[in-house]
C-alpha cells in the first residue's frame, strides 16, 4: 500500500504528470481519486458509467463507487473457449480482517494447480511464440551442446597427449 500511495503522490500527481493524459486501470478508486479527473467504470468489458469526478459528486454516486470497491464481485458470465488447468482453479476472495486498518478489504488468495502440466499447455506456449522462434531456440541449444562436447573431447585429447596415454 505504501508503494501505491507513493506512486499516486509522486507520479500521478507530481511534475511527471503535468500536462499529460494518464490512463490508469485500478480497483483502488479511493486511492486514485485525488489524482483523477475522469472516471470510467467497467464490468466485464462493458461501460457501466463514465464522467468527471465532479459529475459523480453532483449526482451523489461517488460515495457509492468508493463503497462498491470493497464488495465481492459477482460471478463472471460463462465464456466458451479453451480450458487449461489455470482456468479450472477458481479465484477465491476473502475479506481481510486484522488490526492494520484494512478491515473489509479484499485479497485474492492465490490458487495453485497440482499435478502434471497438460500437453495442450505446452502447445499453447509453442503456438504463442511461433514455430520459427522455437526452431531457432532448439537449433541454438544443439549448437551450444555440440560446442561443449567438442571442448570436452579437445580437453581429453590434450590431457592424453601430455600424460603419455
Amino acid at each position: 500500500m505504501h508503494v501505491a500511495q507513493h506512486l499516486v503522490n509522486h507520479c500521478l500527481s507530481g511534475s511527471l504528470a503535468h500536462d499529460r493524459t494518464i490512463v490508469l486501470v485500478t480497483h483502488h478508486i479511493s486511492l486514485c481519486l485525488p489524482a483523477a479527473s475522469y472516471l470510467v467504470e467497467l464490468s466485464y468489458g462493458t461501460i457501466i458509467r463514465k464522467g468527471t469526478i465532479q459529475d459523480f459528486q453532483d449526482l451523489g454516486q461517488l460515495t457509492e463507487l468508493v463503497e462498491a470497491e470493497n464488495e465481492l464481485p459477482e460471478d463472471p458470465p460463462l465464456v466458451e473457449g479453451p480450458e487449461n488447468e489455470a482456468d479450472v482453479v477458481k479465484d477465491v476472495q476473502q475479506p481481510l480482517d486484522d488490526n492494520r486498518g484494512t478491515k473489509g478489504k479484499l485479497i485474492e488468495i492465490e490458487a495453485r494447480a497440482e499435478g502434471r502440466v497438460l500437453s495442450r499447455t505446452y502447445m499453447t506456449y509453442i503456438r504463442a511464440a511461433g514455430i520459427v522462434s522455437w526452431g531457432f531456440t532448439i537449433l541454438l541449444m544443439l549448437l551450444i551442446r555440440a560446442i561443449n562436447i567438442g571442448n570436452q573431447v579437445n580437453l581429453y585429447i590434450d590431457l592424453s597427449v601430455y600424460s603419455g596415454y
